[in-house]
Formats: structure tokens, C-alpha cells, sequence
């Protein structure tokens, strides 16, 4: 009897809470690819580093004002348009993850080329970015971020919310398709009416203030402890 209530007690996922920092540790070596949203990440990322200096170890944002989804998926590099940069070198995202190999590669894209509008383009240039990274870095997991919510007041004039809604529907159908993981990052940040809170909105559009960012890591941090509970991962401290 004691036995079983032991098990039962673990399947209740009770004694199997993380940590923070251990959770954080799934992301170990990562990179994370994205604009001047992703870029508010890290800025929450290297704060919360200098109080604890385990959390999101040894991971690297990638980013770039108005970086775009069309660039990313592009084998050439487009000198008219804003590319990352590796070591001051501009490069396409491929070669990037070719010459560096990251554990993971963390993708949140898409604002810039309003993405909303031209579904089947964004569509089109996710699955290159899957095509071009399986290739050239085979061993490097790929993960797609759904796009993160915008106010009620950005909406006025065009219905924004829809159009990110029905692209993440999308792009989450297609990771299932290419057995690519998506993590929804989006729903936490959302009001009862489907639309970014403007407590958490620091532009009063999409951009992010450090509660939504909060919201964002926890996200993150959840779909570790899933892939934990899974039997997927463990932490290189836990037994």
C-alpha cells in the first residue's frame, strides 16, 4: 500500500517540481533567434543573471532590430536588409547555426514582414528555416515561439489580432507536421478578449515590459518541466 500511494504520489507530479535554475538548464547552449522583441528577452535574461548566475546558462540571443522572418529562411545573405551578425560578420541564419551548432535554436519571427497578412508566405519561409537547419545542423533541436500578442488599441485600424492568432494556428500545424516543437508564449499575455494587456505592453503596440517577459521565461520554463515529466529530459543534477 505504501508503495502505491508513493507512486501515485509521484504521477501527481508533486515531487517532481523543478527548480528555476534547473529548468532554465534545458536551454543550456541555446540560441535564441528573433528582432527587438526577443531582444527585451534578453535584456530580462542578463538581469535576472547577475542575481543567479545558473539561470539560462551559457545561451546566446541572436537578434536584430526589424530582423524578418523572409530573411531568416534565405540561403544568400541580403546586403539590403537587416541580417544577424556572428563575431561583427553578418550571416545568413543557417550558416550561423552550420558554424556554431547550438543544443537548440529558439525561433520567434515574423513581426516585421506582417506576417498576418501573407500567411502562406510565412508558412513557406518557416519551412525553409526547418529545411535549411536540418541540413546544416542536424544535432541543433529547433523550436518555434508563437508570436506574441498585440493591444486593443494597436488594432484600431486593422485587426492584428486575428492575423497573429490564425499565423500561430498555422505555424503550430506545421511544427506537428515536421515534428518541429512550438511553444505557445502567447496565451499568458492575453486578456479575456484575446488581446495583449496594456498593463503589459511598454509601447502600447507589442512590445514587452518586464511582467509580460516574465510571463514569457515561465512559458519557456513550463515546456521544460513538461519535457521533464515526459521521461525527455533530465537535468545533470537530478539523479
Amino acid at each position: 500500500m505504501l508503495l502505491l500511494l508513493l507512486a501515485v504520489f509521484l504521477l501527481s507530479g508533486e515531487a517532481e517540481m523543478l527548480t528555476r535554475d534547473q529548468l532554465s538548464s534545458f536551454y543550456k547552449g541555446a540560441f535564441f533567434i528573433g528582432d527587438s522583441i526577443t531582444e527585451q528577452l534578453k535584456g530580462y535574461v542578463r538581469r535576472e543573471q547577475q542575481e543567479h548566475p545558473g539561470f539560462f546558462p551559457d545561451v546566446k540571443f541572436l537578434t536584430a532590430q526589424s530582423y524578418c522572418l523572409y530573411t531568416a529562411s534565405r540561403k544568400n545573405l541580403l546586403p539590403e536588409k537587416t541580417n544577424l551578425k556572428l563575431k561583427g560578420k553578418e550571416m545568413p541564419l543557417w550558416e550561423i547555426l552550420k558554424e556554431r551548432q547550438p543544443t537548440k535554436a529558439l525561433i520567434l519571427l515574423g513581426v516585421n514582414d506582417y506576417i498576418g497578412k501573407t500567411i502562406e508566405k510565412g508558412m513557406d519561409y518557416d519551412k525553409r528555416i526547418i529545411d535549411l537547419a536540418q541540413k546544416h545542423a542536424p544535432d541543433t533541436e529547433l523550436i518555434f515561439l508563437s508570436l506574441t500578442p498585440v493591444t486593443k488599441s494597436f488594432c484600431k485600424h486593422q485587426d492584428y489580432r486575428t492575423m497573429w492568432d490564425e499565423y500561430n494556428a498555422a505555424l503550430k500545424g506545421l511544427c506537428l507536421l515536421r515534428n518541429v516543437p512550438y511553444i505557445d508564449i502567447a496565451s499568458p499575455m492575453k486578456d479575456e478578449e484575446g488581446y495583449l494587456k496594456s498593463s503589459y505592453a511598454s509601447d502600447g503596440k507589442y512590445h514587452l515590459k518586464a511582467e509580460a517577459l516574465e510571463l514569457w521565461v515561465q512559458a519557456l520554463l513550463n515546456y521544460a518541466q513538461s519535457q521533464y515529466d515526459q521521461g525527455l529530459w533530465t537535468p545533470e543534477d537530478v539523479p
